[in-house]
């Protein structure tokens, strides 16, 4: 009997111990939501310095990244969810991983869950995860429903694919951020910039791009860039832009909006081209008082062109097209309306 009792209980024993060992804290955060304790994984980074994060289309959270002088990718993180029961929230939680593993470029972290979700359409599991890479690493994300906050010096931030909010800073490289109805806020950038949203907010901050033409793309959202310097492309539709402190290079500078205004402040140009487009709204352009340039401007019926502040020479004067040019004609700006639309270009002295 006492070894038939041995037999039962030391089995019982070591299950004991390894749910100790094993288990995973599980807090209440709020009422229907929960959270394990802050966990930690590491890796060494190969030379290449490529980090690579992918998520499961079931997990939604928030993406922090940031960078050292390391050669050790570091994850802190905690794994979420909601349900109605504690019980519950642990099986779910129990479901979540995160991988992080060196390869043979750099480092990569999976977030795994199970697809389709155990959870239902009221309920979720999530990550929060805060990721220490090396300095100028090169990190892709392909990450659909998490928010990212990174912060570099990268050499390069990839998101092709999105529907979370975007903020990215310190980028000397390549910039390619793609999402959908979610603000992006983009700062500190240089090098081949790529960046679309729609139906919000898309900021920009001192980007300069270097041997390419950025793209900018929204719609449905407004569009404002404080300090450019280069060859860009902008497109917005149903939202406002304004470009300010716009320093153009090259030929290939075509900014294109509708049904929203469009407000540029270009404060050099040399013997750059810039090319204004909306429909149905006003284009409203500041430029130096000192400006050297070809000016080419049309309206259709019911618009009118307002230009001051320049000396200029008149090539064209027509009720709905201006021909003119400021001081030797050395750039160009073209600006048009179609639809509903006036064109405003003022000239502004340093001191103004």
């Amino acid at each position: 009997m006492k070894l038939l009792l041995y037999l039962v209980l030391v089995p019982l024993l070591c299950l004991s111990m390894a749910s100790a060992v094993f288990g995973q804290e599980i807090f209440r955060e709020k009422e229907g939501s929960f959270t394990t304790r802050q966990l930690r994984a590491s890796a060494p980074v190969a030379e290449g310095n490529h980090v690579i994060i992918k998520s499961v289309s079931t997990l939604t959270g928030k993406l922090t990244i940031v960078t050292a002088d390391t050669n050790v990718v570091t994850a802190s993180y905690f794994k979420k969810s909601k349900a109605d029961t504690k019980s519950k929230a642990i099986d779910y939680i129990d479901l979540i991983a995160v991988d992080l593993d060196r390869t043979v470029k750099g480092a990569q972290v999976i977030l795994r869950a199970p697809n389709p979700a155990p959870w239902s359409a009221a309920e979720s599991g999530s990550v929060e995860l805060e990721l220490t890479v090396p300095e100028k690493a090169w990190v892709e994300i392909d990450a659909a429903y998490f928010d990212v906050d990174a912060e570099g010096p990268f050499t390069g931030l990839v998101v092709p694919s999105s529907l979370g909010r975007l903020e990215v800073v310190d980028v000397d490289g390549t910039l390619e951020l793609a999402t959908s109805n979610r603000r992006v806020s983009v700062a500190d950038i240089t090098g081949s910039i790529s960046v679309s949203t729609s139906n919000s907010t898309l900021l920009g901050r001192n980007l300069r791009s270097s041997g390419r033409q950025a793209t900018i793309r929204n719609n449905g959202g407004d569009v404002r860039i404080d300090r450019f310097v280069g060859e860009i492309s902008l497109r917005n539709t149903f939202g406002r832009i304004e470009l300010l402190g716009f320093e153009p290079t090259g030929r290939r500078n075509v900014i294109r909006g509708r049904s929203a205004p469009v407000v540029v402040e270009i404060v050099s140009l040399d013997n750059s081209q810039v090319v204004v487009n909306n429909h149905h709204e006003d284009i409203d352009i500041t430029v130096p008082s000192d400006l050297s340039a070809a000016l080419s401007l049309a309206v259709e019926e019911g618009g009118k062109i307002e230009v001051g502040g320049l000396k200029l020479i008149a090539d064209l004067v027509q009720r709905d097209r201006l021909s003119l040019q400021a001081g030797d004609g050395e750039g160009m700006i073209n600006g048009s309306t179609r639809g509903r639309g006036n064109i405003f270009v003022r000239g502004i002295g340093s001191g103004e």
